[in-house]
């Protein structure tokens, strides 16, 4: 795995900011809570302890689990011979604010990263996993100093203790969740947590739904790689979030509109597929959404939207949304690397001045 570069090109002004350079010695939590809307909250809370959870080992401990992997568990992955891969849930945070003596951030990024050692996956057995306490293990702190999502390389894995010095806030890898992934497992037999209304009754987006988890949470690595699931797309798109945030503009990240005005956050596998955004009626994803005033701004790079083709798209686009009530609001990637500060102003005139 690849040593981590810094995020590039960041903006002089942003280095202003509370916190952006590097974080001090004090106790660190990233606020999951709310920050990364319902459904992906929802689609996280259960990866912990020996995943995916499967129809045998619930019948063998009478529909009962626990984080822990039970006696009945082991015996039946050691009959097996399952070995496992333990994945860590990484966060990449910004906008820390001190609260009672703890600093508090907000998720931009979220991946999948697998365990290793000298730089080659690790895998372990069913002895290895009897013994360890999930519960107990997701208490003790752990980072990766040095996270860089655009890139996908992370650096040094620090377990117990924690070393924020020298690197900007944005590039800490902050692990909020570990599980051990079973291999193999019957796919036949996986349970998923369910679907959150009100996706519920549309039983093509349930089955998509399952089939984004088998093959994106419960795929083997083959390679010390991680697999994002959520958050900013692009640096230009973190340093528009990170200005914003300093004025008091919070808005969702990565947001799918569909044409009768249902919104769910974007992962970036689940329905990137032509079907699957049909069956939604997709109109687009935004870069960011305000809710509350039906704003979805969108960070539009020249690379790839000042074609004749790009710009006749992106007007498709914006008409769609006025007939649903939102409004769009395209800001230039080149305004934002040079100032994200004046282009979250703009934002914020813009929701001032509607009603």
């Amino acid at each position: 795995m690849a040593e981590p570069t810094n995020i590039e090109n960041r903006p002089e002004e942003l280095f202003e900011l509370p916190y952006y350079r590097e974080l001090p010695d004090l106790p660190v939590t990233v606020d999951m809570s709310g920050s990364i809307g319902k459904f992906l909250e929802f689609d996280l809370f259960d990866l912990d302890g020996v995943q995916p959870l499967e129809l045998r080992h619930m019948i063998a401990n009478d529909r009962v689990v626990s984080v822990n992997p039970s006696e009945k568990s082991i015996e039946i992955y050691k009959k097996e011979k399952v070995t496992f891969q333990l994945v860590f849930i990484v966060v990449n945070a910004y906008g820390f604010k001190e609260v009672d003596g703890v600093l508090v951030g907000k998720p931009y990024n979220i991946s999948l990263q697998p365990a290793s050692k000298r730089g080659e996956l690790s895998v372990t057995t069913p002895e290895w996993i009897e013994h360890i306490d999930f519960e107990e293990q997701n208490l003790v702190p752990k980072i990766y100093n040095g996270f860089n999502p655009f890139s996908g390389a992370c650096g040094l894995h620090m377990m117990g203790y924690t070393d924020y010095t020298g690197i900007e806030s944005d590039m800490i890898g902050f692990v909020v969740g570990t599980y051990a992934l079973a291999m193999p497992f019957k796919h036949s037999e996986v349970l998923s947590p369910g679907v959150p209304e009100p996706l519920r009754g549309n039983k093509q987006v349930r089955q998509d739904y399952e089939k984004y988890r088998k093959n994106w949470y419960f795929k083997p690595f083959k390679k010390v790689k991680p697999k994002r699931i959520w958050g900013c797309d692009s640096p230009i798109e973190l340093f528009l979030l990170q200005a914003m945030d300093s004025i008091g503009l919070y808005p969702e990240l990565q947001t799918i509109i569909c044409e009768d005005g249902f919104t769910v956050p974007g992962f970036h596998k689940l329905w990137e597929n032509a079907k699957s955004r049909r069956r939604l009626k997709t109109i687009t994803d935004a870069d960011y959404y305000f809710s509350d005033k039906k704003l979805a701004v969108f960070c539009d790079s020249i690379a790839y939207h000042s074609s004749v083709e790009a710009v006749a798209k992106d007007k498709a686009i914006d008409i769609k949304l006025n007939k649903i009530g939102i409004t769009s609001m395209r800001i230039c990637g080149r305004d934002i690397a040079t100032s994200p500060i004046e282009c979250a102003n703009r934002i914020r005139d813009k929701l001032t001045g509607m009603a």
